[in-house]
């Protein structure tokens, strides 16, 4: 069986020798593979809803195989999967911790409260700092809701 991987190199390695051709070469080149990809997709979307019909586990299973949920996903037939609200939280604060260290503070995840708040600590030299509100609401939370559009309050825990 071929990987999912090795397709996506062949796919490339067409690309790449279609890259170096003149413009209205590839523009026919790249009008056949949108005709053909809406072909795929309009043929994909019938079976799903077939299936469907038939065993819907049945077509869970097939979405299990990494090609198939491949080819679903670059057709957006499927939903690219959602890390958990914890994962995409911690995401979050990784990425604003830098600054905070850089001032010799952090933040730690308190708690999630369903269904919309975030507490969270803010450590060292961010707990007493004149600025901490303005780090909270403009750095703090403003990536913990880019990460997380379902959060709507985050709040400073002492």
């Amino acid at each position: 069986m071929i990987s999912l991987e090795e397709l996506v190199q062949e796919i490339s390695r067409f690309e790449a020798i279609i890259s170096e051709w003149e413009e209205s070469q590839r523009c026919v080149a790249i009008g056949l593979k949108r005709a053909i990809e809406d072909l795929h997709k309009e043929a994909l979307t019938r079976l799903i809803k077939s299936v469907k019909q038939e065993s819907v586990s049945a077509l869970r299973n097939a979405v299990q195989d990494e090609v198939v949920y491949g080819v679903l996903l670059y057709h957006e037939l499927v939903k690219s999967p959602t890390p958990p609200l914890q994962q995409r939280i911690q995401q979050a604060l990784d990425e604003v911790r830098p600054g905070l260290k850089s001032h010799n503070g952090d933040v730690e995840l308190v708690a999630i409260t369903a269904p919309d708040t975030v507490e969270v600590k803010l450590i060292g030299n961010c707990s007493n700092c004149p600025a901490s509100t303005l780090t909270l609401s403009q750095g703090i939370e403003q990536t913990i809701k880019a990460y997380c559009p379902e959060i709507n309050h985050v709040i400073a825990i002492g």
